[in-house]
């Protein structure tokens, strides 16, 4: 009797299987049946999602092509992860697998930090190898990732396990899939991608972790070098911009102040020189001003950050900032900045939520997440319209946002 239903079962998903993927390329992930008919499921129910919202179909004799991202965050590769293990990280896997699909189009792909998940700091970097690894094997697109607190492997204990900005460095050396615009021995950098609406997405990735030794401990602090900030504002942001160019920035914590009552997405950790940093550089840039600013230091007086930059000539135009952190998926306006040009749209900030169920968030992520099921996987997916000025969001697998909003596609202007 037993043996008759797990017959009848294995049939049945055998069924499923080939009816969903009936006109797809056969897939494997080299691993179980199970997983394979997730991603099967998954895949066919978020290119169903996509496909509406590819095209800017105006005129509908002429459909333009949108610039279309995959989105994904804190994929936390470990040793105990059920579905991003170092040995087999299924989930990353499927979202390269995802992205690389001709017929989608896709044009970029980023990753908003905490790649990895604690150790001991040869496990740290063997599970930064692995994230590396699958990141960008058999991945054709642009594929750009930017740092997060968790990667610096500085919640562990002793010093001796941490990882130093240089060696985070060091492991992104010559892994990557595209040119970049990158200072030698630094995790932050910028690259242009060609837009099939005309022009470039500049991609503008900020590390975190920059600091000389261990000053500062990143696991709960943003910490930006000076040097950084000045190549932000005066290279990144001017070095051959065009009018035909628009900007994402990719970071980690979101542009927001602390809050311990979750009333922000940043619920723990701070940026020792203030969340609005960064913003107010970015707001200057899109009123086409100049700023002069000197931040204060939350945990040392001395070390201050400052800001000296003329955009008057600029060009170019923001589109939003990418990140992560709070195991959520979330849309929300950067406020609170000195600068601000009520004129104007307030920036926009767009979070990607966990990518595998065993490191769900135990705050905002209010998402159904199993391990080793169809809603063990959840990323973000974009079309993004340069002429409309809009983001039409999507998503594969688990999706919930934190404020229960649940129509599909979410626009955002900008």
């Amino acid at each position: 009797m037993a043996s008759d239903l797990k017959k009848k079962t294995g049939v049945f998903l055998l069924f499923v299987l080939c009816f969903l993927n009936c006109d797809d390329k056969p897939y494997s992930l080299r691993s179980n049946n199970d997983y394979e008919l997730y991603y099967t499921i998954n895949n066919k129910q978020a290119v169903a999602r996509l496909a509406p919202i590819m095209y800017n179909r105006t005129d509908a004799a002429i459909p333009v092509e949108r610039f279309k991202l995959v989105h994904i965050s804190d994929v936390h590769v470990s040793d105990w992860s059920a579905d991003n293990n170092y040995k087999l990280p299924r989930n990353l896997i499927e979202s390269v697998t995802f992205a690389n699909q001709s017929e989608l189009r896709i044009n970029a792909m980023v990753a908003t930090g905490d790649h990895i998940s604690e150790g001991t700091k040869e496990n740290a970097l063997m599970f930064l190898n692995s994230f590396y690894t699958h990141l960008y094997t058999d991945n054709r697109i642009p594929t750009f990732p930017c740092y997060g607190n968790h990667d610096s492997n500085m919640g562990e204990r002793l010093q001796s396990e941490y990882l130093s900005s240089a060696e985070l460095a060091n492991a992104f050396n010559n892994k990557g899939n595209y040119s970049l615009q990158r200072t030698a021995g630094k995790s932050y950098y910028y690259a242009d991608v060609r837009n099939p609406m005309g022009g470039f997405i500049r991609f503008i990735a900020l590390d975190m972790t920059d600091q000389p030794a261990f000053q500062y401990n990143t696991m709960i602090n943003a910490v930006f070098s000076q040097e950084q900030i000045d190549w932000f504002a005066n290279v990144a942001l001017k070095r051959d911009m065009t009018d035909q160019h628009s900007i994402i920035v990719l970071t980690h914590y979101p542009f927001q102040p602390y809050r311990e009552d979750a009333s922000t997405y940043l619920i723990d950790g701070h940026f020792i020189h203030t969340y609005k940093l960064f913003p107010e550089i970015i707001e200057a840039f899109r009123s086409r001003s100049s700023i002069q600013k000197t931040f204060g230091n939350i945990r040392q007086q001395s070390d201050r950050g400052t800001i000296d930059c003329d955009f008057s000539e600029s060009k170019g135009e923001f589109i939003c900032y990418l990140g992560g952190h709070a195991h959520v998926f979330a849309v929300f306006d950067v406020v609170g900045l000195s600068n601000a040009n009520e004129q104007l749209l307030p920036q926009r900030m767009i979070l990607c939520t966990n990518q595998a169920a065993s490191n769900a968030g135990v705050v905002f992520n209010n998402a159904h997440r199993e391990n080793a099921s169809i809603s063990s996987n959840s990323f973000s997916i974009y079309s993004i319209d340069t002429r409309e000025r809009k983001i039409y969001i999507t998503y594969f697998g688990s999706f919930n946002p934190s404020s229960g909003r649940a129509e599909f596609p979410i626009i955002i202007n900008y």
